[in-house]
């Protein structure tokens, strides 16, 4: 029980950590953007879940997060993102900001 509220706090505040890291607007001109925080990391699929929409993945450090090495299960923005990945493989993933929240954009199996 202990671990699992540990890992939860920890989840909890690298989230935030990547909230704070997302830049709030682009200046174009008159225009304005937002633009989306994003960062890559590689690591090992260590479980899937389509149905959930789910990644978990030993990464290594995340140096533009500030992130440690560690294990964690992400969003993916779509079921797409998930086809041809399996348990146990090498990848290289790209993160997006989603509202203070990491997503995984897109995998690439090495």
């Amino acid at each position: 029980m202990k671990r699992k509220l540990l890992v939860t706090a920890i989840a909890a505040a690298l989230a935030s950590s990547f909230a704070m890291a997302a830049p709030a607007l682009a200046h174009q001109g008159e225009n304005h953007q937002a633009v989306p925080q994003t960062a890559e990391g590689e690591g090992t699929v260590t479980a899937l879940d389509a149905q959930a929409g789910t990644v978990t993945l030993n990464h290594g450090p995340i140096a533009s997060l500030g992130w440690p090495a560690m294990t964690m299960t992400f969003r993916v923005h779509s079921a797409a993102v998930l086809q041809g990945v399996s348990v146990g493989q090498r990848v290289h993933f790209e993160l997006m900001n989603d509202n203070g929240r990491p997503m995984v954009t897109e995998i690439h199996v090495l």
